[in-house]
């Protein structure tokens, strides 16, 4: 391994684990951190809807990928090729930001006649559909890049 290598790595880590040190030095409690993470995660399940989940599984493998090629650059090895995995996640985050939405857009419209619409329910529904078909792009994009050969 070389020195650029070992640096690149050390850079890495250093900026992980940043965002804890600022929390701790702040007073944050490891079980107030816990807690928020948990709160964030639900928050998000109820923003995005059940495809969340699956596209959360999506996300860290697709970023855990563009991670491994930003260090691989960085640390001025050869690319390597794309894992064969990484073509189908990259359609099945677009597929399921769009069932997301479709699911959204059932929810929001199903069994509502037409002088019963609640415009509030209805916002919320369609956010929903609009913020999971959002988050399965923003997948399939940094998966894009992710498996792209460098220039």
């Amino acid at each position: 391994m070389s020195v650029r290598a070992s640096l690149v790595g050390l850079s890495l880590l250093a900026v992980s684990l940043l965002p804890f040190a600022m929390l701790s030095s702040a007073g944050v409690r490891a079980e107030q951190l816990a807690g928020a993470a948990t709160s964030g995660f639900l928050g998000a399940l109820e923003a995005v809807g059940w495809v969340f989940v699956p596209q959360f599984a999506l996300a860290v493998a697709v970023l855990s990928q563009a991670l491994q090629r930003i260090a691989t650059r960085a640390a001025g090895h050869p690319a390597q090729a794309s894992p064969g995995w990484l073509d189908p996640a990259i359609e099945s985050a677009l597929l399921l930001g769009l069932l997301g939405t479709v699911s959204g857009m059932v929810q929001g419209f199903a069994g509502i006649a037409p002088d019963q619409i609640e415009p509030g329910a209805l916002v919320h529904a369609l956010g929903m559909a609009l913020r999971s078909t959002f988050v399965g792009f923003s997948i399939a994009l940094v998966g894009v890049w992710a498996k792209a050969e460098p220039a």
